[in-house]
């Protein structure tokens, strides 16, 4: 196993820094200290090439330059807070709401914005980096000051975990974060050829502005059925395109959701210790934006496919959906993998 650095790009007089993690089978999982971004997942192919397998941008200035935040770190809350407003032992909170209204993925200044700090760490079994960033209610407007990371670690096994800690909190405030990862298996610029399965029962229904009402539908007989293998592009048809919470259960260690290409056969299964996964079929692509797996080609509607484990949306405001609160001077950790196979 091998970990490789490289300084990429000068940002506002800050160094962005490229971490290539990679394993004993030749995957290659790139991250960078903006935003401790995932930028990258090469796998190799039959032919002896490696295959980007989710969607970023070489040039780290080009992650500030849309709203995408392809692979990047979400926080302090991943999702929307309705009008950027909760209640935290008994004192009520305003966040930014840059979101029709809503808060939205820790607002205008959250985690994917900052730069990180890291350090790399290696024992016998995995190779990683761990990014820390101090969040300051000064600069996101969340109750209280703390200390996060973002710690990335890849295994011979082909399994990409991250883990989210927060720390040294200062308030009693919120934590939810998640990666914002988009997937894309195949080597085209559409999702036709994938299939995917999701352990949930039910889905969030929203309002206009994807704010949860607080129902929960049964996903039977609907287009958000993905308990068993089926093509995402009928439920993207019927729907108009998929950004949606599914209730999520995990058995037996089995993973929440599982996304696989047929034609290929790559596949990528999702752990997670939450109860949510939002899935998102990148309904709205921006003008100018070139991801780095489509050779200069300009992304187009319905390329990737993000998954968003975390809990709940808007869990501080629906008592049911999941506590996301974070006591002063606790510590709490969550953890998402993601398993990469040739099924």
């Amino acid at each position: 196993m091998e970990i490789l650095t490289k300084v990429i790009e000068t940002i506002a007089d800050k160094e962005v820094t490229q971490i290539r993690l990679i394993n004993d089978n030749g995957i290659e999982a790139h991250l960078i200290t903006l935003g401790a971004t995932w930028q990258a997942f090469l796998v190799p192919q039959a032919d002896g090439s490696k295959k980007n397998i989710v969607l970023g941008f070489d040039t780290p200035s080009h992650y500030n330059q849309n709203g995408i935040a392809a692979g990047q770190s979400i926080g302090r809350v991943a999702g929307r807070i309705h009008k950027g407003q909760f209640t935290i032992s008994g004192k009520d909170y305003q966040v930014a709401q840059n979101n029709n209204g809503n808060a939205l993925h820790g607002g205008p200044n959250g985690f994917n914005r900052q730069h990180w700090d890291y350090e790399l760490v290696q024992n016998n079994d995995t190779i990683g980096v761990k990014f820390t960033y101090h969040a300051k209610e000064t600069v996101d407007g969340f109750p209280g000051d703390m200390t996060v990371t973002a710690f990335y670690q890849l295994d011979n096994k082909n399994k990409l975990t991250v883990s989210y800690t927060a720390s040294d909190v200062t308030k009693d405030t919120l934590f939810n974060p998640t990666n914002h990862v988009y997937f894309n298996l195949s080597d085209k610029q559409d999702l036709s050829s994938h299939e995917l399965q999701i352990q949930a029962d039910q889905v969030l229904e929203s309002d206009d502005t994807l704010i949860p009402t607080g129902i929960k539908k049964e996903v039977v007989n609907t287009p958000y059925d993905f308990r068993n293998f089926k093509p995402i592009i009928p439920a993207i048809e019927a729907t108009g395109g998929i950004d949606d919470a599914f209730l999520v259960s995990s058995k037996d260690n089995q993973p929440i959701a599982v996304l696989r290409d047929k034609e290929s056969r790559d596949t990528v299964s999702i752990y997670s210790d939450r109860n949510a996964l939002v899935v998102y079929t990148f309904n709205f692509p921006e003008d100018n934006v070139y991801f780095a797996r489509d050779n200069g080609l300009e992304n187009k509607k319905h390329e990737g496919v993000a998954m968003e484990a975390q809990t709940l949306p808007d869990a501080i405001n629906h008592p049911d959906f999941g506590d996301t609160i974070i006591k002063k001077g606790d510590t709490q950790t969550h953890t998402i993998t993601f398993a990469y196979t040739k099924a």
